[in-house]
């Protein structure tokens, strides 16, 4: 979203925002509830979707109540597809998303990491693109289909490394990528693989505009350890181990890596390191009895089983399936929810596009009344200043003729002083449907261009072509067979027709298109009383 926009005070906000977000401070909250304010004062769509998602982002990032994150994430779609801000929205469905996959309900972030995919498909974002293509990789990681898993992510880090510098998360993001891939490779015992992601991490710690970002040596570490396990030659397993634990206890955020450690301890416990396993858990577990997410507490569980089973532990085993039997069940009354909140998203969405429909229909329908006639109703005089540029311009464009031909019924004063205007009227209608008729061609358009004159455009078309037109029009309201006693004995009605149509040039101006075939109606029009006169079309060319 352009900030830009704004006035200095709103901006100022904005701003606060974003530097309290960068240094993780609570105040951000404060912040961002005088933004809404600001928003609903303002009762701007953009504004607020954009508020409403940085809310989300916080309650997110600092673990609290996620519902408030789903309610808030719901608020923020709604108003951000209202203004159809691509970007924020993206990043709102990856949010959805990544709330599924921490329920496990990875059918559910599938879908909306589509959804946020098809979203940014069109916005020049490879940071946005990136997040993207590492979630869905990230969705087939959990369900240990690791090839199709490492090839989403190897697209992400490719877009992440054309991002800029410049972005204040380039780094963790690179770092965290490649770690993705490695890990992957790893788990499917591809040593080369996994060495050259940890040589690509290497590379950006040696970039002398890297600065230690403490979110990343989790990571870095984690994939260290494994390489350690698959090939001594690369890392010493003490040494790595002992940094990874260090790096662990250290923590504040071990939930955004507790699938990632989970894979680690199966790791482990596959290749016997279960000391370091039985460190890890120790660590874990005060983060996991702090928490109420029940997936974490599932994973832990299933880490405890595992090891308690390689270890031959019957008990221990029997008593962590009991606890993870209480997870599932618990688990799968969240998924519930998710399901729920996900089928909430979609009826909001679908009634916010049936509400989009509908304005768009009101809209076209005014638009239609605002450039129909209502007496005739055919386009009135305001279309043709809406069209006639247009046509216009691509004449010149394209090299190619514009015609215009101005017309009105023949003494049609002198019909409404003897049939009265009512009939005057129903003329007028008879006359506007014949033209209309007539004029249903491709590069042909009609109006009513005000009393009883009308005005026909033509795209593309030849003088034979014009006159062809003209002379059908004139034979039709011929056949209107409407008396018209000041035409003389036997009178019917009639119209005149003034025709200009030419290749306009660099320099022409549409008035003069319109003077000439003004003039050319009124030579025709002085000539109607004149003994003998029979005609009714002048077509002209621009002299």
């Amino acid at each position: 979203m352009d900030i830009q926009k704004y006035d200095p005070k709103t901006i100022a906000v904005i701003e606060k925002l974003y530097e309290q977000k960068r240094e993780f401070t609570e105040e951000m909250f404060e912040t961002a509830d005088q933004l809404l304010e600001i928003a609903q004062e303002k009762a701007e769509d953009a504004l607020l979707g954009f508020t409403y998602f940085h809310i989300a982002d916080a309650l997110y990032a600092h673990e609290k109540d996620y519902s408030l994150v789903r309610e808030n994430l719901a608020k923020a779609i709604y108003y951000l597809s209202l203004a159809d801000e691509k970007e924020l929205l993206t990043r709102a469905y990856n949010y959805v998303a990544i709330d599924a996959m921490n329920n496990g309900s990875y059918d559910v972030a599938y879908l909306y990491l589509m959804n946020a995919m098809q979203t940014c498909e069109e916005l020049d974002n490879n940071y946005l693109k990136c997040i993207i293509n590492n979630n869905l990789g990230q969705v087939f990681a959990r369900m240990r289909s690791y090839e199709k898993a490492v090839k989403y992510v190897h697209v992400g880090n490719e877009l992440q490394e054309m991002c800029s510098k410049d972005d204040f998360y380039y780094f963790q993001n690179l770092i965290c990528g490649y770690f993705s891939e490695g890990i992957l490779y790893a788990l499917m015992g591809d040593v080369d693989g996994a060495k050259k992601m940890d040589r690509q991490i290497s590379v950006v710690e040696q970039d002398e505009e890297f600065t230690d970002i403490s979110t990343v040596y989790i990571p870095i570490k984690l994939l260290r350890v494994m390489l350690a396990v698959l090939d001594s030659e690369s890392y010493s397993y003490e040494t790595v181990s002992r940094e990874f634990i260090e790096k662990l206890r250290e923590s504040h955020r071990i939930y955004d890596y507790i699938t990632d450690i989970e894979d680690l301890c199966n790791f482990l416990i596959e290749h016997n390191h279960l000391d370091m396993v039985k460190e890890v858990l120790d660590i874990v577990k005060n983060t996991v009895d702090a928490t109420d997410i029940v997936l974490m507490k599932k994973i832990f569980s299933s880490i405890e089983i595992a090891y308690y089973d390689k270890l031959g532990d019957v008990d221990k085993v029997t008593e962590c399936l009991r606890v993870q039997y209480r997870l599932s069940e618990q688990q799968q009354m969240e998924q519930n929810k998710v399901y729920q909140y996900s089928i909430d998203l979609l009826d909001i969405m679908d009634e916010q596009r049936k509400e989009q429909e509908k304005v768009r229909r009101e809209n076209e329908e005014l638009h239609t009344q605002v450039q129909t006639d209502p007496l005739t109703d055919i386009p009135n005089r305001l279309m043709v200043d809406n069209l006639l540029p247009k046509l216009f311009k691509q004449a010149i464009e394209d090299g190619k003729t514009f015609g215009v031909s101005l017309m009105d019924i023949d003494k049609f004063k002198e019909y409404n002083d003897t049939y009265g205007h009512l009939a005057g009227d129903i003329c007028l209608q008879k006359v506007a449907k014949t033209i209309e008729k007539v004029s249903d061609k491709p590069g042909v358009y009609c109006a009513r261009y005000g009393g009883d004159e009308f005005i026909m455009l033509y795209e593309d078309k030849s003088d034979e072509e014009i006159m062809k037109i003209a002379e059908e029009l004139n034979k039709e309201i011929h056949n209107l067979d409407i008396s018209h006693s000041a035409m003389g004995a036997n009178g019917r009605v009639s119209i005149s027709q003034g025709i200009c149509n030419s290749v306009p040039e660099d320099g022409d101006i549409q008035v003069e298109f319109l003077n000439e075939a003004d003039n050319a109606l009124y030579a025709i029009k002085k000539r109607l009383d004149l003994p003998g006169r029979n005609e009714s079309v002048r077509l002209v060319q621009m002299r």
